[in-house]
């Protein structure tokens, strides 16, 4: 017997509205009918339709609506197809914001009510109705349009549920042709923003219809096995994508506003694309000093800078050089961005309490030779991965510092024992990314004297005559720019380094030291790009500001 019957004839027993025999015979005819308890009694006459409603809504402690008595706004109506109204047996009630109610007889059927809610793009609130005031409703309502248009108001509801589709297609199809990195959609008062991130800058494309804002966020949702329901929490998910030449990987992110759900798309593309460091825009003695730090057995390298400045790019691609069948390379990351064959790659889990630190014991148990940790956070981190390079094994990390010489007085900062620190960090490299000017519409001048010193004053003398600007043209959709390359500062860590450490020296000390060893600082590497016309000097200042 199946107990939520059961459930819902004892409350009727008990409520003195059928006695216990006509219950009996009830669920005897439900079984060979195979249908709703409510049903049979109906269609028996034990009780009337009405009055098992009101029941019903008690027990479920939802609203009780007479439909009759309610005047339903057509457009509220065009809000579902006819036919599914018929299917799920459901009648749209009234609109208000965001928020459908919806008339069921059958509010245990979630099915059901997520589907409806998908397929209109509103938040659901269920009320309880008889099933014959809700099939009086809708043939009331629809009666002609059903004998006569049956077929075209289909044909109307699956084009507006494949036009939404296509548009989220259309968003993420150009987005990938444009080159960008991410999708942002944005609730606003009277449309939905859409901006997209190429080359680390947002443009603002065509904003969508307002009307259309929820059918898009549900669309999204549930191909990235989101909760479509729910509005009010921050949520991930992902999703795959192929525009037909190359697959994509989506990770999804949901924030509630106060306006509605914001909405962010970060593209990935599934494998890793090899790339020499020479393509990624480093200078041949850069890629030398980094050559060197590589094939040491053992030691820690880091690699620093903000979000979005390439560290995870730098990192594969040292991966890449390292892979080799003789060694066992273990990465730790969050999440996995890139998949590269050879290389065996596990992801954090916080809520299982699978963190960077306690992962790196687990990855130590494996024989490795090689470790890669997504990102140095806390101490606890710092110290295992600082004990791993102790013990005989090379590992590669981020952190998220300004320069080069500011990773390592961070680590002191942590309270790791200088000795410790000058022990095990071998080399660290720091990094952003900046523009590169159109070739097809960068455009030569004859700098002032201000341009000139700002170059000298890193460069030194050096000559040059014109520099290059950003213009515009449709071939970069008018930014001027078109595709990034990095520019790099590489501390090797050698005795003088290594004797500063020890004395628990400044960030300031360390650079001196540095750069009297040969290493040039970021804006140094990026004035270069600015003689040798690949950027502007407007990019190169703003991208480095930070460590003026």
């Amino acid at each position: 017997m199946n107990e939520k019957q059961m459930k819902i004839g004892e409350y009727l027993v008990k409520e003195g509205l059928i006695a216990n025999e006509q219950l009996d015979e009830a669920l005897e005819l439900q079984k060979i009918n195979d249908c709703r308890l409510g049903e049979v009694l109906v269609d028996k006459g034990v009780i009337d339709d009405l009055t098992l409603t009101e029941m019903l809504a008690r027990l479920y402690q939802l609203p009780f609506m007479r439909l009759k008595d309610q005047h339903i706004d057509q457009n509220v109506l065009n809000i579902i197809s006819p036919e599914l109204m018929q299917t799920y047996k459901v009648l749209p009630v009234k609109l208000e914001g965001n928020n459908l109610t919806l008339a069921t007889n059958n509010p245990l059927d979630v099915g059901a009510l997520q589907d409806i809610q998908y397929k209109c793009g509103y938040t659901i609130y269920p009320v309880m109705a008889s099933l014959r005031d809700i099939n009086g409703t809708i043939k009331e309502h629809f009666d002609t349009l059903l004998d006569v248009n049956a077929v075209n108001q289909t044909k109307v509801v699956q084009s507006a549920e494949t036009a939404v589709t296509n548009l989220v297609d259309t968003i993420i199809r150009k987005a990938i042709k444009e080159n960008a990195s991410d999708i942002h959609l944005e609730p606003q008062r009277d449309n939905m923003r859409v901006r997209f991130r190429i080359d680390g800058v947002l443009y603002e494309r065509s904003p969508i219809d307002k009307m259309l804002e929820r059918n898009v966020l549900s669309r999204i949702k549930i191909i990235s096995g989101m909760d479509v329901a729910e509005s009010r929490r921050p949520q991930d998910g992902r999703t795959s994508f192929s525009n037909g030449y190359e697959e994509y990987d989506l990770r999804i992110a949901t924030l509630p506003t106060q306006i509605g759900e914001n909405m962010v798309l970060r593209i990935l593309t599934k494998t890793f694309v090899n790339r020499d460091f020479s393509t990624l825009g480093m200078e041949e003695r850069d890629s030398k000093v980094l050559e060197n730090l590589m094939h040491r057995p053992y030691g820690l390298i880091l690699v620093t800078g903000p979000t979005g400045a390439g560290k995870t790019t730098s990192l594969y691609s040292m991966l890449n050089k390292l892979n080799q069948t003789s060694k066992n390379i273990i990465s730790v990351e969050e999440p996995i961005e890139y998949e590269i064959k050879g290389i065996n790659q596990t992801s954090v889990n916080n809520m299982l309490g699978y963190t960077f630190s306690t992962s790196i014991r687990h990855i130590l148990r494996h024989d490795p030779d090689i470790i890669m940790i997504g990102e140095i956070r806390d101490v606890e981190t710092a110290e295992t991965a600082i004990r791993a390079a102790l013990t005989g094994h090379l590992v590669l990390a981020t952190m998220h510092t300004n320069t080069a010489s500011g990773a390592i007085t961070r680590l002191l900062e942590m309270d790791i024992e200088p000795f410790l620190v000058s022990s095990a960090v071998c080399g660290v490299m720091a990094q952003r990314l900046t523009r590169k000017l159109c070739l097809h519409c960068k455009k030569s001048f004859v700098p002032d004297e201000a341009m000139m010193e700002s170059i000298k004053k890193e460069m030194g003398t050096i000559e040059f005559k014109e520099l290059c600007k950003a213009t515009g043209c449709e071939a970069c959709s008018y930014t001027g720019f078109s595709g990034r390359e990095a520019i790099y500062e590489i501390v090797s860590v050698n005795d003088e380094i290594r004797a500063l450490i020890l004395k628990n020296a400044t960030e300031k000390e360390l650079l001196d030291a540095a750069t009297r060893n040969g290493m040039k600082t970021l804006k140094m590497a990026g004035m270069s790009k600015v003689v040798e016309k690949k950027t502007s000097l407007e990019e190169i200042l703003h991208i480095t500001s930070i460590d003026t």
